[in-house]
């Protein structure tokens, strides 16, 4: 990990970043987004709902350009809602980053975030961002099914059984027990799945595959990143997941990945939280987060696609601009009624 310094404060779980502050003088850092600004001796806290590395990467770089000090605390992105829910009257942290942009979306329905329109908006296409400026896009997430092809071929092959590669392959009774996925009212991975699916299908015959999909289900869990790491060490032989996240675990474990038809996806943003205690810090990361310098950190530590077009995309991986996205979901409107979608899932 690239932490220099680590040290855990009052709040539970809060990582405070207290890289160096050298590099003032660097051009190249001083032509990138939030560089210029000295903020030395500013604090600035984040809810953070994406991979710690991430959070830590552009942490200390932030720190380095300006000299602010940066903790944040990792939660999944039902629980960072829960949270902003809670403290809204009284808000604890200053951005929100990571988690999926219906999550973020609904915020902004909420009165949970702000609107800033950041000077390094333009680096990121229009359909990446809100068009009202309450969410700025980071990353793009795409759904695929993935399976451990140590164990498939070991126990599944020599029966005949297919190996996993639509949303209809999942449904075999062959593989009940064997399916872990994000739990949907607790992970935006989850409820990106369980969206996309009623989107795609239609409510009627979403809600039959929904119930037969959960059936096979044999663990629902908080966490978007965990089904992965489970499929790769061979515990569960299939992950439903994002893509990007099958293939971090694919650096060390086996695990062959499929984006199915009309799979799920989303933009991974930051949004400005209503906190005015460290605004010039906050609107400040915002503007570093959307350069090509962040983007490089976002893209090395997901292996994903960021929103940033002059980041260089994964190593097989498409550009952004040839990105076979299922168009028609609409993540704002699955962002509305996800209590209604949760709860009616959980009560097939």
């Amino acid at each position: 990990m690239m932490m220099k310094k680590l040290a855990v404060a009052a709040m539970a779980g809060l990582m405070f970043i207290a890289a160096g502050c050298g590099g003032g003088g660097d051009k190249k850092a001083a032509d990138n987004g939030a560089a210029a600004q000295n903020l030395k001796g500013k604090k600035l806290v984040m809810y953070v709902s994406f991979h710690e590395d991430t959070a830590k990467g552009l942490a200390e770089l932030f720190k380095k350009q300006t000299g602010a000090e940066v903790s944040f605390i990792r939660l999944p992105t039902g629980e960072a809602m829960a949270r902003l829910t809670a403290e809204k009257a009284s808000p604890k942290a200053d951005l929100w980053l990571g988690g999926t942009s219906d999550a973020h979306a609904k915020a902004k329905t909420d009165g949970l975030t702000e609107a800033y329109a950041s000077k390094n908006d333009k680096m990121i296409p229009a359909e990446y961002r809100d068009k009202d400026n309450y969410w700025h896009g980071l990353y793009l997430e795409t759904l695929a099914i993935g399976y451990n092809p140590d164990r498939f071929k070991k126990e599944f092959e020599p029966k005949g059984i297919k190996a996993p590669a639509s949303l209809e392959d999942l449904l075999n009774p062959a593989f009940k027990g064997e399916i872990i996925t994000p739990d949907p009212r607790k992970s935006g991975t989850g409820f990106t799945f369980l969206s996309s699916v009623v989107q795609a299908k239609g409510e009627q015959a979403a809600w039959d595959y929904l119930k037969k999909f959960k059936a096979n289900v044999a663990q629902f869990t908080p966490s978007g990143f965990t089904p992965a790491q489970k499929c790769g060490a061979g515990e569960y032989l299939i992950t439903v997941n994002f893509i990007s996240d099958q293939s971090l675990v694919n650096r060390t474990h086996k695990i062959v990945s499929t984006t199915y038809k009309d799979a799920g996806w989303s933009v991974v943003p930051v949004s400005k939280l209503k906190n005015k205690a460290n605004d010039e810090v906050a609107k400040a990361f915002i503007d570093f987060c959307l350069t090509k310098e962040a983007g490089e950190i976002i893209s090395k530590t997901t292996n994903a696609i960021a929103c940033n077009p002059e980041v260089t995309a994964p190593a097989g991986m498409k550009p952004l601009k040839d990105q076979p996205l299922f168009k028609a979901y609409d993540f704002i409107k699955a962002g509305a009624i996800k209590t209604q979608l949760t709860d009616k899932f959980f009560s097939l």
